[in-house]
């Protein structure tokens, strides 16, 4: 029989979940539009004024600005979670020091690899510092949890890729595609904050561990470094022709990677905010059970829409590319379920235990893809990741399960 306060109960943790599914659905949804903006509209119109050995180079130079801006804004923001001080003042001065310095770095790095241009070196550096800022912005999003929020950055971003691509037309200078987004979405989302006075929020001036910090502007450097890391393997190996190729064979995978990443950082904001509870077993359980499910699912879509993708946005590389499907789809599924499972075990575990168990994966995956991309050029890269990525999914599994049966018997 059900009674006035069990139909309460039930009204209330029907409210609770149906709001969190709303949440996930608006970030799964505005991140969708950011991968539209870049890997669907952007690159794929990018690839067809360039040669191959060209748009191999501009792929590589738009992976190391997505790494190095998430080593700093993205870090930097997401440590306002672990640390629990999200109003200190030394956020935004790690923030004002950071883009000082990748305005330089960056500067430095296109001009001396990519482009002897002082003009487009600027340009470039100027997406950076941006890209940062708006990476920066997305913490107070998720502070506030105003997710409709991240969504309207987001569909700033696309319209700014949009005008970006009308000057392209009469330039042919891809970056004025990449620097009209982030202006824009950076513009309109500083008019909102400062609408609610955003900058005037950080008063705390009290001490803070930059512990988390650091831990995350690693993790952050080094998860998105080998997400692109193919890159860094295939160009001194095979070329840029080659990066090319492998680029767009990963594009249904790429894209599932880049909805998977900030959804786990969605995860790492909601688990931040809670206190401590009895029902750790509970919560990680169903962690195990859905970064297994959210795999097998992965590798389903993404095998079938892979070789449709291709064949839309990239077809001058498909016949070449075919034999690579497999294990890129399977590696990039692994690795979506190992990101599922990265902010439970940084919450409870440390995000300086998951590095560690972070550095063995990418030392094994650099050694086996240098070795196997020489010996089955990018069949052996491909290979190379998904063996890679099974070890840490594995790790990461026996660890948390291990975990949540010590915790058991502490509670008991």
């Amino acid at each position: 029989m059900i009674t006035p306060i069990n139909l309460r109960v039930v009204k209330s943790s029907y409210k609770k979940y149906k709001t969190l599914l709303v949440d996930v659905l608006i970030n799964i949804l505005s991140f969708s539009l950011l991968i539209v903006a870049q890997q669907i509209v952007a690159l794929p119109i990018i690839s067809r004024f360039y040669d191959t050995n060209q748009f191999g180079k501009i792929v590589i130079a738009f992976g190391i600005s997505n790494i190095i801006t998430s080593m700093f804004g993205f870090s930097i923001g997401n440590a306002r979670f672990l640390d629990q001080k999200v109003y200190n003042s030394i956020y935004l001065k790690m923030l004002k020091i950071s883009s000082v310095f990748l305005f330089f770095i960056c500067f430095i790095i296109y001009y001396f690899f990519f482009s002897r241009s002082y003009i487009d070196g600027f340009i470039y550096s100027i997406i950076c510092v941006l890209g940062s800022i708006r990476y920066f912005i997305l913490s107070e999003y998720r502070v506030k949890d105003t997710h409709n929020w991240v969504f309207k950055q987001n569909l700033n971003y696309l319209l700014g890729i949009l005008i970006g691509l009308v000057l392209f037309y009469f330039q042919r200078n891809w970056l004025m595609i990449f620097l009209m987004a982030e202006i824009i979405s950076v513009l309109f989302s500083l008019y909102y904050l400062q609408k609610d006075n955003f900058l005037k929020k950080f008063e705390d001036n009290s001490s803070l561990k930059l512990t988390n910090t650091i831990h995350l502007i690693i993790n952050n450097g080094a998860s998105y470094s080998l997400m692109y890391y193919d890159r860094f393997v295939i160009y001194p190996i095979l070329g840029a022709v080659n990066v090319s190729l492998y680029y767009s064979a990963a594009i249904s995978s790429r894209i599932g990677g880049l909805i998977i990443n900030p959804f786990s950082n969605f995860i790492l904001g909601k688990l931040a905010g809670k206190k401590e509870e009895n029902n750790t077993e509970r919560i990680i359980n169903l962690v195990i059970l859905g970064s297994i499910f959210g795999t097998i699912l992965y590798f389903i879509l993404s095998i079938i829409t892979t070789p449709i993708l291709v064949a839309i946005l990239y077809p001058n590389f498909l016949a070449k590319i075919k034999d690579v499907f497999v294990p890129i789809c399977l590696g990039a599924a692994i690795m979506g379920g190992v990101n599922i499972l990265k902010p439970v075990i940084m919450k409870y575990m440390g995000a300086k235990y998951y590095n560690r168990l972070f550095l063995v994966y990418g030392v094994m995956l650099i050694i086996l893809s240098i070795f196997l991309c020489i010996k089955y050029s990018l069949l052996g890269v491909a290979i190379a990741n998904t063996i890679s990525s099974a070890v840490l999914f594995i790790w990461l599994l026996v660890s948390l399960r291990n975990y949540s049966k010590d915790k058991k018997i502490m509670n008991n």
